[in-house]
């Protein structure tokens, strides 16, 4: 399992702002779009599970497993840079998954070969053992209960090549469990992107949670995208990982390097 640096994308110098991003307002604004630009770094991240994988198992990655892919940037991503590289996708929601096609894919030369979208369970099995199946974006606290969770993460492990990894992200410290906003000005001042806490219960774990996005204009995109989930915490999540087979579970902190464990 590794947390991975995530929302490093570059941010462009102030006015230096493309003509339709000076323009943009709630009206006009596509909020995939908004959220690819936002929270996607699927080259740092793609990046990352490469040079893990390769650093581990001491062969280069080949088949990648997305799971709740959505937009499926990551799958994008890797099956980009060389082309023997394969991956597969799943996710319950057409919606993400065509505007992935005809926004991340399209570039792609020959992608329909090598790239399968499932618009199935993420407990589904895939087509070919992945060597790595990842779910980003804290997508797995959609699983609520414990059970739910446990089942989810044997079904990874019963679906991975013998060798293979499993990496998810995960968000913590006290102040993830704060109600609280958080802004941060994307691609110049584009437009603002709001992280927003709504509510924590610590008796149950259940976690309300939602983005916005504020427009130049003064238009806002309230709720662009909410979630109802279950915060689950790295020591949960140590022991039901080893409890679904996994042998080995490393978390990586934001800012670890190989210089200094501890950053």
């Amino acid at each position: 399992m590794a947390s991975t640096t995530r929302n490093k994308k570059h941010k462009k110098e102030k006015g230096s702002l493309k003509k339709k991003d000076r323009r943009l307002n709630r009206k006009n604004a596509d909020r995939l779009d908004l959220y690819q630009r936002s929270v996607n770094s699927p080259e740092t991240d793609v990046d990352f599970v490469m040079e893990q994988f390769e650093a581990l198992r001491g062969r280069p990655l080949k088949h990648f497993r997305e799971d709740f892919c959505g937009t499926a940037a990551m799958a994008a991503e890797f099956i980009s840079r060389d082309e023997s590289h394969t991956a597969e996708g799943f996710d319950l929601d057409p919606e993400p998954v065509n505007w992935g096609k005809n926004r991340n894919f399209s570039k792609i030369e020959g992608w329909e070969e090598r790239m399968t979208f499932h618009l199935a369970d993420v407990r589904n099995p895939a087509d070919k053992r992945p060597d790595l199946t990842c779910a980003q974006n804290f997508s797995y606290w959609y699983f609520k209960e414990r059970a739910e969770l446990l089942g989810y993460f044997k079904s990874v492990y019963a679906d991975l090549a013998d060798d293979g990894l499993f990496v998810v992200d995960l968000y913590g410290g006290p102040e993830a469990m704060s109600e609280m906003e958080e802004e941060r000005e994307i691609d110049g001042g584009a437009f603002t992107y709001v992280w927003d806490q709504k509510q924590y219960n610590p008796g149950t774990g259940q976690y309300q949670t939602a983005i916005h996005f504020r427009f130049r204009d003064g238009s806002e995109w309230t709720d662009a995208f909410e979630y109802n989930w279950r915060f689950w915490h790295l020591t949960e999540l140590r022991d039901i990982l080893f409890e679904a087979g996994f042998s080995e579970v490393r978390p990586y902190f934001e800012g670890t390097d190989e210089d200094d464990e501890d950053e």
